[in-house]
């Protein structure tokens, strides 16, 4: 979906590639007019480097840092939310050469919530530091090589969280944990306590219904219908797949392992699905209308094919490689093009609709036909409609009300609220899109019962 791209793309600005993570940087001294820069074109400090970024944790939390080996002294500090602002511009943002010439003493002196040195001189290989935290916040963790020594540093580090037991046994940040009752609940049966997927059993029983409903009026089963019933069960498989996720990487920590990639997978497919449907139904193909001619459908084919070609690749990638990051930008813009083809032709069809009702005279049953047609494209339209400004509605609600700045512990609200707007398109695209009964069905279609070249 459009929206989990936009969300995706925040949660990516809170967490770095999990929580129980390898670190591994050589440390080498750059001079300021060959500095690394940032997005804004600012030099970045050569001896910092980023290990876990913006974390949440709660007090009785523990950071675990095990130095494998380093070449010269090594320190990791660890900045708190507030730290963290300060040391950022001060790290990333410099502006000119007096600046950066201070790197040593701003990068490895600046007030930190609590730093570890390490001295290869002194300090044994595979030395395991644990550091308890005292105070809820979202923590950063940096690597800052103090000397002007070339210094390869490598290191394993893991931050690990109260669970839901009262032991340190949980992977996620604090404002991940309500990701699991998203599509997990708890629900208390004597004496033990068994669990029930949420969203899963909600698009269980939704496809479910939809499909008897369907088998149930076999004699209209259009195309559109079945399409609808695949994009339900893969939904279904999605919430499947993010509750496998979402478990395992609590436990481990790992955030790249098999339950991401079918995840990532099982996400493309369902946004393939849905584009799909949106661009059919705006067409309307098998439900206003029975065929579409043969430009329609070879665009169709040829954009659609693209898209899902482009996804599943995407979702197969390594999100940090520069070809990867090429095929996420094709497949917005295969997403954008599908959209503006939807938009396009659902206007087109009710503005057809509209010069037909003004040059028809009431003779027949043709102004009801078309007044039917007509209403059913205005309720899909709100659905789509609704589609379209959900991006925009959870990044206003999650600035304004769920988190505004300086806050940061309900970021998991945000898939909540969107997640059940989700549920309510799916709701009206189902009473949009409901079964009807065959001779009411022929009626609305029966001015377009053979395949038209060109309307």
């Amino acid at each position: 979906m459009l929206v989990r791209a936009v969300v995706a793309a925040a949660f990516l600005l809170h967490a770095v590639a999990g929580i129980r993570t390898h670190f591994s940087h050589r440390f080498e001294y750059e001079d300021y007019l060959e500095a690394r820069t940032n997005t804004e074109g600012l030099a970045i400090r050569w001896n910092t480097k980023t290990a876990i970024l913006e974390f949440g944790m709660d007090i009785g939390s523990e950071l675990i840092i095990a130095v494998d080996n380093a070449e010269a002294p090594v320190t990791f500090s660890l900045y708190n939310y507030r730290q963290w602002e300060l040391y950022r511009s001060l790290a990333y943002d410099i502006v000119s050469m007096d600046g950066y010439k201070e790197t040593l003493a701003l990068t490895c002196l600046h007030a930190a919530t609590t730093r570890v040195v390490f001295n290869p001189a002194t300090d044994a290989p595979n030395s395991t530091y644990k550091i308890q935290i005292g105070r809820s916040s979202q923590y950063t963790l940096q690597v800052e090589s103090c000397t002007s020594l070339v210094n390869h540093v490598n290191a394993s580090i893991s931050m690990v969280n109260m669970g839901w037991d009262s032991t340190l046994s949980e992977h996620m940040g604090i404002e991940q944990l309500g990701l699991i009752p998203i599509y997990m609940g708890m629900l208390v049966v004597a004496p033990a306590l068994t669990r029930v997927v949420v969203l899963l059993a909600a698009y269980a029983a939704f496809a479910s219904w939809w499909i008897f409903d369907c088998m149930t009026q076999r004699q209209y089963a259009p195309g559109i219908n079945i399409i609808f019933a695949a994009t339900l069960v893969s939904e279904m498989v999605e919430c499947f797949s993010k509750v496998l996720y979402y478990r395992n990487f609590s436990a481990t920590g790992r955030e790249h392992s098999m339950f991401g990639r079918f995840r990532d997978v099982t996400e493309s497919i369902s946004s393939s699905i849905f584009l799909g449907l949106l661009m059919l139904c705006s067409l309307g193909w098998a439900w206003t209308r029975r065929y579409v001619n043969t430009q329609e459908r070879r665009f169709f084919l040829i954009l659609y094919l693209m898209y899902l070609a482009v996804s599943l690749v995407k979702a197969t990638c390594d999100a940090k490689r520069q070809t990867c990051q090429a095929y996420m930008l094709s497949e917005y813009a295969l997403k954008s093009l599908m959209l503006l083809g939807v938009i396009i032709a659902l206007n087109y069809s009710i503005s057809r609709l509209h010069v037909k009702l003004d040059e028809t005279r009431w003779q027949g049953t043709k102004i009801p036909q078309l007044y039917t047609r007509l209403n059913l494209l205005r309720n899909f339209r709100w659905s789509f409609l609704a589609y379209l400004l959900l991006p925009s509605f959870i990044l206003i609600f999650n600035v304004g009300v769920i988190n505004p700045p300086g806050t940061w512990k309900f970021l998991w609200a945000s898939y909540l609220v969107e997640e059940m707007f989700m549920f309510g398109i799916y709701a009206h695209l189902a009473y949009t899109l409901r079964p009807i009964p065959p001779s009411f069905y022929h009626m609305i279609c029966k001015t377009e019962a053979v395949p038209v070249e060109a309307e």
